[in-house]
């Protein structure tokens, strides 16, 4: 009743559990890690060898999954989930953090935090992002359509699909390591599918933010728009786009390479938003 009363009525956002990959005392630099739909904090560890070891790195488990609270009253969508990472920094007293780093559903929720707190970071890198034009486009956008039938077939057979994440978590056949599916986060699968990923605004907020934003994605990933994140790159100075030809959705250890060479390439500030390239460092004293 308690937390009904401090969450739900008097709207105070939960906190969310943590995971320190690096906590340093005076870093360099800070990295907040954000993981995709139905999974945890681990969806990070194969990106662990490679980060920078001067670098405070924190991973967080969304509202609804791993460890972190999972009310029943939720709606799970990106503005909830915006909020409680926000509180779950200042419990950690994170003011700022150099580079927002989101991996499927967790990069919508990172655009999201780029909209609603527009100076907490300096960049964003979103991997492997299921952005899709909102539904009144979709007459002119198939893949979105076909895809939304996906999700709203799942998110209708509620049963079938409890038993189905169970299934996968049991025999260890999800692609994702940090994938959990428990009776209750299956829940809280079901409903962050509608809300965060079926009624998205992503297309039209990301187009909004002025930031560097780094999109990473696979050749062979099923549950993205290539073509989508080819026209956000094209049409906005401030984004890029990579793709990786022999990649899926999961961050696999050759994921996580490259995506490291972009990390440290943006906390080394050589990336150009005005120009969407990368810009190599002047020497001292040339022109």
């Amino acid at each position: 009743m308690l937390d009904k009363i401090i969450h739900r009525w008097l709207r105070i956002p939960y906190a969310l559990n943590v995971h320190y990959f690096s906590r340093l005392e005076k870093p360099k630099a800070t990295i907040l890690l954000i993981h995709g739909l139905g999974t945890s904090w681990k969806t990070w560890t194969p990106l662990e060898p490679y980060l920078p070891k001067d670098t405070r790195v924190i991973a967080i488990d969304m509202l609804g999954f791993g460890n972190s609270p999972k009310p029943d009253w939720k709606s799970y969508n990106v503005h909830d989930q915006a909020a409680s990472i926000v509180a779950t920094l200042r419990r950690e007293f994170i003011n700022h953090v150099d580079i927002i780093i989101g991996h499927s559903m967790g990069s919508l929720a990172a655009v999201e935090l780029a909209k609603q707190y527009p100076k907490l970071s300096k960049s964003l890198i979103l991997c492997s992002p299921p952005i899709y034009y909102p539904r009144v486009d979709e007459k002119n956008h198939h893949p979105e359509k076909i895809l939304r039938a996906l999700y709203e077939f799942f998110n209708s057979h509620p049963r079938s699909s409890k038993r189905f994440l169970q299934f996968a978590d049991r025999h260890n056949i999800w692609p994702d390591a940090g994938f959990k599916a428990d009776e209750v986060t299956a829940e809280s699968f079901l409903i962050a599918l509608n809300t965060a990923i079926i009624n998205q605004t992503t297309m039209n907020d990301i187009a909004e933010l002025t930031l560097p934003i780094a999109i990473l994605s696979g050749k062979l990933d099923p549950l993205i728009v290539e073509r989508n994140l080819k026209k956000l790159a094209k049409d906005h100075n401030n984004i890029t786009h990579t793709s990786m030809a022999t990649q899926r959705h999961e961050i696999t250890d050759k994921y996580a390479k490259k995506l490291s060479e972009i990390m440290k390439e943006h906390l080394a500030g050589e990336y150009s938003p005005k120009t969407s390239h990368l810009i190599a460092k002047s020497k001292r004293g040339s022109l």
